[in-house]
C-alpha cells in the first residue's frame, strides 16, 4: 500500500513515496543558487516540502521536473523549520545524494497539476500576516511597474518590480518582487498572452503598509500565467465583458537617481549635518563635499564574519561561533569597518565606512587585503588605503540608528564620488590583479559577490563646536612603514588636527554594531555566503494557457 504523505512523521526513515512534483524552485542567496526545493503532492490531498542542499542541487534539478510523477526511495525526514515554508506539514524530506528518484506513470486517482493555497484578499492580513506558511493569491493583472533599482534604507541598491492585482469584486492587492525575483520576471512574455492576464503568485510573505496588505517575494516565490485551474474560469468570464488594459505603475519615490542627480542631492556642509536632527531625517539621503584626513579604527579596520548570515562571530581563532549557525567550519570572511575623520575646511566629524561601499572605495575587498596581501593585523593600515587621504570627494550619506552606548547616531557613507571627475567610485582605482594564495583564499568566501550587510550604525551628536582649521592641518604626516611595507597607524594616538579655535571636538570611538562589529582581533566579525558551483538557473516563471500546455505539461487543477 502506498504511503500517504499525511502519515509521514519528522525524524524518520521511509523506504518509498509515490507523488507528483507540483511545485519546483531553486532558492538563491546573493544571486547564487543555494538549495533545490519542491513540493510533492499525493492523491489523498497531502503535500510535503523536499529540500536538497547546494552540493546536490545540480543532480535533483536535472532529475525532478515540475508536473511529473516520481517515486522517492530511501529518504529521511526532519522537522519543518525552513524559513520559506510552502506546505503546512510538520516534516521536510531530506533529498540527499543516496536518495533515489525514479519517474513513474501518472498516479491514480488523479493528482492535480498545481498546488495552491489561495487566500481571499479580504482575509490576507488576518490569516497570513505573521504566518510561517507563505501565501498564494490569484488575480487579474491590472497594473505593472517596470524593473527599477531602489535604495533600501539609504544604503543598498535592490532590484524591484511591483504589480497590482484585482479580484472579481474590484479589490486590489499590491505584489512586490525583489532582487533575483524582480530580474527573473519576463515582462515581454505578457505581450503574447491573451487578455485578461490572470496570474497566480505563490510563495509570498505578507506585510502591512499603511493599513493595507502587501505581498513581498521570497526565495520560494513563483508565478503562473493563466494556470489551468477552476478558479481562473470565474475571472475569465467576468473580465471578458470589461476593458482589461494593463496600466503602468509610477516609479517609486526612492528609485535610484542618475549620477549627476545623486551628486547634487540634498547637499549639506558638515556644520549643517551636525545640526540635523537624525530622527527627523531618518530616511533622508544627503551629500557632503569633504576630504578624509585620517582613519579612526581603535578596534581595527576589518573584522571576521560568519560566511552565511553576515552576523558577528564569537569565540577565538580556534572556536569561531555564529549565534545562528553555531560553529564555523570555514575561515571567517574579513569585512571592512572604520571611521573616516573628514573635513570640509570649516568643520570636522566622523563618517562610518564599511562593507561594499568600502570595497568600492578602496578598489579591493578586505578578503584580498587580509588573505592575499597578508595585511592580517587589523591595527596596521595597508598603504593603498592610506593613499585615499586628503583628496576632495563627495560623500553620499544617511543617518543610522541611535545607540545608547555612545549616545549618538553615526553618519553612514552609502557612496563616494570623485570630486574631480564627478564619477561614482566603483572603484576609484583598480588594483593590479595578484595570484590568490593557495588554500587560504580558496577556503574562505570571497567578498566580491556578498550581499551588503543591512545594519544600523550611528551619527555624531547634534551639538557642534565651530572650528577653524589651520591651513597646514590637512597635510598627512609621514607614515610609519613596517618591515613588510605595511602602513602602521597607532589607533591609540591619532594624528592631531590643529585648530585655531579654543575648543576642540574629540572624534567618537568605534563601538560594536548589533549585526556586525569589530573587536580588534580575529574573534569578532560578519559576512555572507557565496557558492562556487556553476548551476542551472531557477525557473521562476511558468506560462500556460487554457488552449495548450506548452512547457507546463498537463493542465490539471488543484485548489
Amino acid at each position: 500500500m502506498a504511503l500517504p504523505i499525511k502519515q509521514i512523521k519528522k525524524y524518520n526513515f521511509y523506504p518509498s513515496l509515490r507523488a507528483r512534483a507540483c511545485r519546483v524552485w531553486i532558492a538563491k542567496f546573493n544571486g547564487q543558487p543555494s538549495s533545490f526545493n519542491c513540493v510533492f503532492v499525493d492523491n489523498q490531498g497531502g503535500a510535503i516540502q523536499a529540500l536538497a542542499k547546494t552540493r546536490d542541487l545540480p543532480t535533483f534539478a536535472a532529475t525532478i521536473i515540475e508536473g511529473n510523477h516520481y517515486e522517492i526511495k530511501g529518504f529521511y525526514t526532519y522537522e519543518n523549520r525552513v524559513v520559506n515554508t510552502v506546505a503546512a506539514h510538520d516534516a521536510v524530506i531530506d533529498l540527499k545524494s543516496n536518495t533515489k528518484i525514479t519517474g513513474i506513470e501518472a498516479i491514480t486517482p488523479h493528482v492535480p497539476r498545481y498546488y495552491f493555497n489561495f487566500i481571499d484578499y479580504a482575509h490576507i492580513l488576518t490569516k497570513s500576516k505573521g504566518s510561517r506558511i507563505l501565501t498564494d493569491v490569484l488575480g487579474r493583472l491590472k497594473a505593472l511597474q517596470p524593473l527599477e533599482q531602489v535604495m533600501v534604507r539609504g544604503q543598498t541598491l535592490e532590484n524591484k518590480r511591483e504589480f497590482m492585482l484585482e479580484n472579481i469584486r474590484g479589490e486590489e492587492l499590491r505584489i512586490t518582487l525583489w532582487g533575483d525575483s524582480a530580474r527573473d520576471f519576463d515582462e515581454l512574455a505578457l505581450h503574447n498572452l491573451p487578455s485578461p492576464v490572470i496570474i497566480a503568485f505563490a510563495g509570498f510573505r505578507v506585510t502591512e503598509f499603511k493599513g493595507k496588505p502587501n505581498l513581498n517575494s521570497t526565495a520560494a516565490s513563483l508565478w503562473y500565467f493563466n494556470p489551468d485551474i477552476p478558479e481562473c474560469l470565474a475571472y475569465k468570464h467576468f473580465f471578458a465583458q470589461l476593458p482589461v488594459e494593463i496600466q503602468q505603475l509610477p516609479s517609486s519615490s526612492n528609485a535610484v537617481l542618475s549620477i549627476e542627480e545623486q551628486i547634487k542631492e540634498n547637499r549639506r556642509t558638515i556644520h549643517e549635518i551636525l545640526c540635523m536632527n537624525p530622527y527627523e531625517h531618518k530616511h533622508l539621503r544627503f551629500t557632503c563635499q569633504a576630504s578624509i584626513v585620517d582613519f579612526d579604527f581603535p578596534n581595527g579596520w576589518w573584522y571576521p564574519s560568519c560566511p552565511k548570515c553576515n552576523k558577528k562571530l564569537s569565540g577565538g581563532e580556534q572556536n569561531y561561533t555564529c549565534m545562528d549557525h553555531d560553529a564555523i567550519t570555514s575561515l571567517p570572511v574579513p569585512w571592512f569597518r572604520l571611521e573616516c575623520i573628514v573635513t570640509d575646511g570649516e568643520d570636522v566629524t566622523n563618517f562610518l565606512l564599511f562593507g561594499k561601499t568600502a570595497e568600492n572605495f578602496f578598489g579591493s575587498s578586505a578578503h584580498h587585503y587580509v588573505y592575499d596581501k597578508k595585511f592580517i593585523d587589523p591595527s596596521v593600515l595597508p598603504p593603498a588605503m592610506a593613499a585615499k587621504l586628503n583628496k576632495s570627494m563627495i560623500f553620499q550619506l544617511r543617518f543610522g540608528a541611535f545607540r545608547s552606548i555612545t549616545n549618538r547616531c553615526e553618519v553612514i557613507i552609502t557612496n563616494i564620488f570623485d570630486d574631480t571627475t564627478n564619477k561614482s567610485i566603483h572603484p576609484l582605482e583598480t588594483p593590479t590583479p595578484e595570484p590568490k594564495s593557495s588554500a587560504t583564499s580558496k577556503t574562505s568566501t570571497p567578498l566580491s559577490s556578498m550581499k551588503q550587510v543591512l545594519i544600523a550604525p550611528s551619527t555624531p551628536q547634534n551639538t557642534i563646536t565651530q572650528l577653524s582649521i589651520a591651513p597646514n592641518s590637512l597635510e598627512t604626516p609621514p607614515q610609519n612603514i613596517s618591515p613588510n611595507k605595511e602602513t602602521s597607524i597607532n589607533s591609540e594616538a591619532r594624528r592631531a588636527l590643529d585648530f585655531e579655535a579654543a575648543t576642540q571636538q574629540n572624534s567618537p570611538e568605534d563601538e560594536h554594531e548589533k549585526a556586525i562589529e569589530v573587536q580588534g582581533n580575529l574573534g569578532n566579525i560578519a559576512t555572507s555566503d557565496t557558492f562556487d558551483h556553476s548551476l542551472p538557473p531557477s525557473k521562476k516563471q511558468r506560462t500556460t494557457s487554457s488552449s495548450s500546455s506548452k512547457r507546463l505539461g498537463n493542465h490539471d487543477a488543484h485548489s
